[in-house]
């Protein structure tokens, strides 16, 4: 029996054989479990880090409220709670598009030469084109505020905080202060540098569209 058994040459695996073994293993049903798991993981942790991110805007707007007492201090106060409110319910209320992940096929591949992606194919991040308007899919219902009051916040509210913003920084620079004085609870450069994180993690925090990957599925099965 032993005389009989067929030998192979021993040889390292490649990375083609990798991709050969994950596409022959996973049958449809391991191929719906990933996409699911990844989708669910995403948007997870999307939604925690947006809710941990909230307490930056936040926390300076509750420690601005004593400073409302003062009459010295009032109108600066209200304009600076304003913004903060303004960057949380932007970071919460009006999350960005999906960004998809669009697979590029080795023939998309040889159409463009000035294109570098892996041999074979593989995939490409391919951010939507922002319109003019806040698009309302997967935005969170807000409370007390009508579907019409909603979008008009999201068509106006960043350029408004942006504005109120630049006007505290104005009243900084007239006031003539310190740079540390101006980004402390108080100073005219902190709603600024608040909105300025808020819209970098606004970016960044953007959920992942898996939609291409379901095409790529139906597409292995001939369909």
């Amino acid at each position: 029996m032993a005389a009989t058994r067929l030998r192979r040459t021993f040889h390292y695996p490649t990375e083609s054989d990798d991709e050969d073994a994950v596409e022959q293993g996973m049958d449809e049903q391991d191929q719906e479990t990933l996409i699911s798991t990844l989708s669910a993981h995403d948007t997870s942790s999307t939604r925690t880090y947006t809710l941990l991110l909230s307490a930056l805007p936040l926390a300076p707007a509750l420690l601005s409220l004593p400073l409302l007492l003062r009459l010295s201090t009032f109108a600066q106060s209200v304009l600076a709670i304003t913004s903060f409110l303004a960057s949380a319910y932007t970071l919460y209320f009006l999350p960005l598009p999906p960004q998809t992940i669009r697979v590029v096929e080795s023939s998309d591949i040889k159409g463009n030469a000035n294109r570098k992606v892996g041999n074979g194919g593989g995939y490409a991040w391919n951010t939507p084109a922002q319109s003019s308007t806040v698009a309302t899919l997967g935005r969170p219902s807000v409370p007390f505020l009508s579907d019409g009051g909603a979008d008009l916040l999201a068509r106006y509210i960043v350029a408004a905080n942006g504005g109120v913003c630049a006007v505290l920084a104005l009243l900084e620079l007239w006031q003539g202060r310190s740079w540390s004085e101006g980004v402390m609870v108080g100073g005219g450069y902190l709603p600024g540098f608040v909105l300025s994180v808020v819209m970098w993690a606004r970016r960044e925090l953007r959920v992942v569209d898996l939609g291409e990957l379901e095409k790529l599925k139906y597409r292995s099965k001939g369909i």
